[in-house]
């Protein structure tokens, strides 16, 4: 588990190593709507997707152990994205994103 400064979760994503120092959660739920002939919307009701968006960043050498592939879960995050950029002045960053596919209760 890395270290975290400031961060207070890490959305199930933890990297063997680095260290935390910004994690972001954003979900989105699209909305079906129902006009009448004006334009006016009469009914709007959400649908049963949630797609929820997970940014993990920080700095230092990170590892992923136990990465496999598998089949896209209900409730579970898998990773999209997993970037490391290295420079001669700074410590190596990195960025991590992943996605969790859930529905409505």
């Amino acid at each position: 588990m890395p270290a975290v400064f400031g961060v207070l979760s890490l959305h199930g994503l933890a990297p063997a190593s680095g260290h935390a120092h910004e994690s972001s959660k954003d979900a989105a739920v699209e909305i079906a709507t129902l006009r009448n002939s004006l334009g006016v919307t009469v009914v709007a009701k959400a649908k049963k997707l949630i797609t929820k968006s997970i940014t993990l960043s920080g700095k230092g050498t990170v590892t992923f152990t136990g990465v496999i592939a598998g089949t896209i879960t209900k409730g579970t995050s898998f990773i999209t994205s997993a970037k490391v950029t290295e420079s001669n002045d700074d410590f190596p960053s990195f960025e991590i994103q992943a996605t969790i596919y859930d529905d409505l209760a």
